[in-house]
């Protein structure tokens, strides 16, 4: 019941920002895949060293009324990120394919 009176304050700290919260805690978009093998989001404070893993509906909810677009726009952009890595890890994979079948006709 507690968790429900806590709410975003402050989004702060460096890129990629963490968005503070009411009981000193912390929300970030874990974006190096840790249990899960995807990005999530997780609440951390000084006593932890990798927080609580959550939905992103618990992270919208913890941000509040002030803050779920920050949720939503930094979850947003990371799938985004994603996207771009994975075409052009698609282009490097046609790339390579094509020059080995280069290599293989030459044979």
């Amino acid at each position: 019941m507690a968790a429900k009176f806590v709410r975003g304050i402050e989004v702060r700290g460096t890129e990629p920002k963490q968005l503070e919260l009411s009981d000193g805690s912390r929300l970030a978009l874990e974006t190096e895949p840790v249990q899960r093998g995807r990005p999530e989001w997780r609440r951390s404070d000084d006593s932890e060293a990798d927080g609580a893993s959550l939905s992103l509906d618990e992270a919208m909810d913890l941000a509040g009324d002030d803050f779920s677009s920050y949720v939503a726009v930094r979850t947003r952009a990371e799938a985004e990120w994603m996207r771009v890595v994975a075409d052009w890890y698609r282009e490097q994979a046609d790339a390579l394919a094509h020059e080995l079948a280069g290599a293989e006709a030459r044979s």
